[in-house]
């Protein structure tokens, strides 16, 4: 949440100072200035977040099969 209020906020102070820096608008620049302050403020109160959790896969789905014998789906609808 800092992230996106602090990055609205460094480009509103951007916007006031205007003009630009190597060829950046200065919006721009505060823009990511905020970010990077927000997102580091991010990270020392929530964390970095966990691990990603690998959960069974389907090694193959398959939706519509054809055999000898087999039912004929049908869908209505």
């Amino acid at each position: 949440m800092a992230t996106i209020l602090l990055s609205a906020a460094g480009a509103a102070v951007g916007g006031m100072m205007g003009g630009s820096i190597m060829g950046l608008s200065s919006v721009v620049v505060g823009r990511f200035a905020g970010a990077v302050l927000g997102r580091r403020i991010d990270e020392q109160l929530l964390g970095r977040g966990a691990e990603p959790v690998e959960t069974g896969r389907v090694d193959r789905l398959r939706l519509l099969g054809a055999g000898e014998g087999e039912a004929i789906a049908r869908v209505h609808g």
